[in-house]
């Protein structure tokens, strides 16, 4: 998801239109030009990983200048000593898009108002402070900047220290609406 997160952050820059693109209305008129950015996206000089593991090892021994990786694998690996300490992370402006987090409650569920009563737990500050980043090492799925004052010492250097909650909030994007993500990557693929 790391590497659809870039390509799709950089449909964003070079379209200059996020806010089209992940919000909507979907428009199929507004895919034109995709082909030509990302023949340009390609004629990068890029090197293919073999995934986060690949791109983590790659960046520890020097191979690569920069690429797009789990937050929490990071912090994994430089916890484990298997990063370089010195190594650190950055978001980039216009900003990347993060994995979606979605709580969904089907409209027949049997019980509605537990099922909201759990989902206000779950996206509290407090549980995404303690699971979300204490436990798991991830970016909380709400606004950071409302996470934080719950948020170890420990936890708030690790995930923060190089981002913080503000640049998260700033720079963190979202992924296109449904309807664009199959066709964006059509257009990648045909890309040549």
């Amino acid at each position: 998801m790391s590497g659809v997160a870039f390509v799709a952050g950089y449909l964003y820059w070079k379209t200059g239109k996020y806010d089209l693109l992940s919000k909507g209305p979907y428009d199929k008129a507004n895919e034109a030009g995709w082909v030509d950015i990302f023949k340009e996206l390609k004629s990068l000089p890029c090197v293919i990983t073999q995934g986060n593991a690949g791109t983590l090892d790659m960046l520890n021994r020097g191979e690569i200048d920069m690429g797009p990786v789990w937050v929490d694998m990071f912090i994994l690996w430089k916890n484990d000593g298997r990063m370089n300490p010195k190594m650190r992370m950055v978001l980039i402006e216009p900003g990347m898009p993060g994995q979606p987090m979605y709580v969904v409650i089907p409209a027949k569920a049997a019980h509605i108002a537990e099922a909201k009563k759990y989902a206000e737990f779950i996206c509290s500050p407090e549980q995404q402070a303690a699971v979300i980043v204490g436990k798991m090492g991830w970016y909380p799925g709400i606004d950071a900047t409302k996470v934080l004052p719950n948020v170890s010492e420990e936890a708030k250097a690790k995930l923060f220290g190089d981002i913080p909650a503000e640049t998260l909030n700033k720079y963190g994007l979202t992924f296109p609406l449904t309807p664009y993500m199959q066709d964006m990557n059509t257009a990648y693929e045909e890309a040549k």
